[in-house]
């Protein structure tokens, strides 16, 4: 993290005055000279799909530098919501965009990713974008898409930005980022976006795995290829960090796991601002208060995972206290979607195949993470990283200081600081009748239980290892070790030999 230093205001002695100068100096070069970083999101690209195709890029990627063994999200895992909080470090209830589609109850006003005035709003972000940060640090950011990138927020955009047009070309893409690479270097951008959608594109239309979505992961990867040969003839490959990430998984979907919200309620008392995964639901004037809609939806189908009222959600989603969060939360069990009997009606099988916005420690919707460049040795390794943690080391590689966030550095601290490839320890635990499986890194671990990956830094502890997010724990020592999930202990804990997680 870049040290801001002070000029004293008295002049006391001028040798003292002279090396707080020295300081300053030396901090602000060695930002000014931090390597360019390039931050790549490739949309719905799920933590396993590398493992579907041959897709030589991402493989050198991973090969040269970082791979975790996958990225956790923010609640509920949508595109708008999940990218704008992995560059700002900040969950849902504080940066504002708590879904593709938002009601502002102040504003009285529908967001969505088709409104262009909104999406340009900066009224509907807060918190404070990487892109922000590194103008405030006096150098220069550059996005080729990203969510919240075309909006004026807190009186900033970065100084070149595109708006969105997702026909665009990847070559086109591609070849405009190492544009502006050949910048001079008092204007080269030291910091970029990347972004590609068409994985998620096919991931919805056909589903994961479908051979369609297939191709779309082939297609990017020759894009990366091309990005990769352009930096390498640039000599910028080695001497730049890059950071590829997905904002999300993807789960199949079909038609006989629907749940039709007006078989339980009068959709026209009631305001909903969002369906699918999870259905966001507003009280309005005449209509049901927020007790009489719980009362209504809580246990009404075996396609409802669980219903609550704001400030009452699980405490690890992170989702109570913004003006934007609904008064009732509806959320369906994995693969199941909430929608309308008119929607439904006008639905063919096989038109929607895939989707995302359950919760985001489900595997199926943990997405990659990759990081090259000079700052990781290559065929370094990570259990599962949570996205809330990446402006915290987009920071600290280019030497900046960050604002607020939610996040943590600590799961790459040990990394970052020991230039040496660290090892993923893997352990297995039976607590009773439910078996975990642990993988673990110096800062941090990666909780596995049924379908579910926690991924949780690790915080100081006078006895044994600790590891910890809201809602979350996992501390060992020896052979006995300790869990905790969403207020549920998992007493006497005991390291046995390997199996699959339960």
């Amino acid at each position: 993290m870049l040290s801001i230093l002070r000029v004293p205001v008295v002049w006391v002695l001028s040798a003292l005055l002279l090396a707080a100068c020295n300081q300053t100096r030396d901090a602000s070069d060695a930002g000014a000279h931090a390597p360019p970083l390039l931050l790549i999101s490739i949309d719905g690209f799920r933590h396993d799909y590398m493992e579907m195709a041959d897709l030589p890029a991402l493989e050198k990627l991973a090969a040269d530098g970082l791979k975790a063994d996958s990225l956790q999200h923010v609640f509920p895992t949508k595109t708008f919501v999940t990218h704008y909080a992995l560059v700002t470090g900040l969950y849902a209830e504080n940066t504002g965009v708590v879904a593709n589609s938002m009601w502002d109850p102040e504003r009285k006003s529908r967001f969505s990713l088709g409104n262009r005035d909104a999406v340009s709003d900066g009224y509907w972000y807060d918190g404070e974008p990487i892109w922000n940060t590194v103008e405030k640090a006096g150098k220069t950011a550059a996005t080729y898409f990203w969510p919240g990138s075309e909006a004026q927020i807190d009186g900033m955009r970065p100084s070149i930005w595109k708006p969105y047009a997702g026909d665009t070309p990847h070559d086109v893409r591609v070849d405009q980022v190492l544009e502006w690479l050949d910048l001079p270097e008092d204007r080269r951008p030291a910091f970029l976006t990347l972004y590609f959608s068409a994985v998620d594109s096919a991931g919805h239309a056909h589903g994961p795995g479908h051979p369609k979505t297939i191709e779309a992961m082939v297609e990017v990867d020759r894009a990366l290829g091309r990005l990769l040969d352009g930096l390498e003839r640039r000599g910028l490959y080695r001497d730049m960090h890059i950071l590829l990430t997905s904002d999300h998984g993807m789960q199949r979907i079909d038609l006989d796991r629907y749940v039709l919200l007006d078989e339980f309620l009068d959709l026209g008392q009631v305001n909903v601002s969002d369906w699918g995964p999870a259905a966001q639901i507003w009280t309005v004037e005449g209509g049901p208060d927020a007790d009489e809609i719980f009362q209504a939806l809580d246990g009404a189908h075996a396609g409802f995972r669980r219903v609550w009222k704001k400030g009452e959600g699980p405490e690890r989603y992170h989702f109570d206290d913004h003006q934007r969060v609904p008064d009732v939360t509806v959320e369906a069990e994995l693969g199941w979607m909430i929608s309308n009997k008119p929607y439904y009606a006008g639905m063919q099988r096989g038109m929607l195949n895939g989707m995302h916005g359950w919760d985001p420690a489900w595997h199926a919707m943990h997405g990659i993470f990759i990081a090259s460049g000079p700052a990781f040795e290559p065929g370094e390794r990570l259990p599962a990283v949570r996205s809330v943690d990446l402006y915290s080391l987009m920071t600290r590689l280019m030497d900046i200081a960050p604002a607020r966030t939610d996040g943590s550095i600590a799961a790459f601290e040990p990394l970052l600081a020991s230039g040496e490839r660290l090892a993923v320890d893997e352990t297995h635990w039976q607590c009773g009748a439910e078996t975990f499986i642990a993988r673990t890194a110096p800062g941090s671990a990666a909780l596995h239980h049924r379908q579910s990956v926690f991924a949780l830094p690790r915080v100081e502890s006078a006895s044994g290892a600790r590891f910890s997010d809201t809602g979350v724990e996992f501390w060992n020592k020896g052979t006995e070790a300790r869990i905790e999930i969403d207020g549920r202990v998992f007493p006497d804990c005991r390291k046995s030999p390997d199996r699959d997680a339960g």
